[in-house]
């Protein structure tokens, strides 16, 4: 068994040590009984109770109080940050534009097949009708004699062709081309006269001029209006005679 320093400061018993306060000290003993006195029983044994910690009693007034301060004071922080501008609002995603139909391949080798005297962006594309491969539809032509408005259909072959020229001639009554022209009848250019190159109607629709024609060689299918205020029946024939 080695020996081993005290420790420092008060005395603290072990887990096995029962804490139940002082042992009373024997301080006589009966005479004639032979036991001799020991001084060691002569002074008490102090046993050092556990030091109990104590709890701090907080007041609830002051509690309440700081509680209410700190609440001031971030109602002041947050004020004066959003009169700084410097709180920021979450983004929000911006609705989508909504915009007409994206132009396709075909779309654009439609654009590129229409007559002359559009201005930029006045032909914006359209759904085409069942069979078709692209539509679009033009405001007013500006070379003279020009169409109020104008739709003009891509197709694939030869039997929609001639599918879709019906479907536009069923809109507009029919009447004779000016100059006495055959409606529906065969249209030749000037430079291929032997040749056929499509056919042609003439028509009244809501009582405003319309002239309609296929490309057989572009595979197309034109419809131009003419309005109240013009271009005049001659006119427009006049107009396509030299665009078609």
């Amino acid at each position: 068994m080695t020996s081993s320093t005290p420790p420092e400061g008060p005395y603290e018993p072990q887990p096995d040590e029962s804490d139940t306060g002082p042992i009373p000290a024997v301080t006589s003993h009966p005479r004639g009984t032979g036991v001799q006195r020991d001084s060691a029983w002569d002074t008490p044994l102090i046993i050092n109770p556990r030091p109990v910690r104590r709890q701090r009693n907080l007041n609830p007034v002051a509690v309440t109080a700081a509680v209410l301060a700190a609440v001031a004071v971030g109602a002041a922080v947050y004020g004066m940050t959003r009169q700084s501008g410097e709180d920021v609002e979450p983004a929000v995603a911006a609705p989508p534009t909504t915009q007409g139909p994206q132009a396709s391949a075909e779309d654009e080798q439609l654009l590129q097949r229409l007559p002359k005297g559009y201005r930029t962006g006045a032909c914006e594309p359209a759904d085409p009708p069942e069979g078709a491969l692209a539509q679009v539809i033009c405001e007013r032509n500006t070379d003279p004699g020009g169409p109020l408005s104008g739709t003009y259909t891509l197709v694939e072959d030869r039997a929609q062709l001639e599918k879709t020229f019906r479907a536009v001639m069923d809109t507009a009554t029919r009447v004779d081309c000016p100059g006495r022209i055959q409606s529906p009848g065969p249209w030749r250019r000037n430079a291929t006269p032997d040749r056929i190159s499509g056919q042609l109607f003439c028509g009244l629709r809501d009582g405003d001029p319309m002239i309609a024609w296929t490309d057989d060689v572009k595979m197309t299918v034109s419809a131009v209006r003419s309005g109240a205020d013009g271009p005049t029946f001659p006119q427009l024939y006049a107009w396509w005679s030299k665009h078609s």
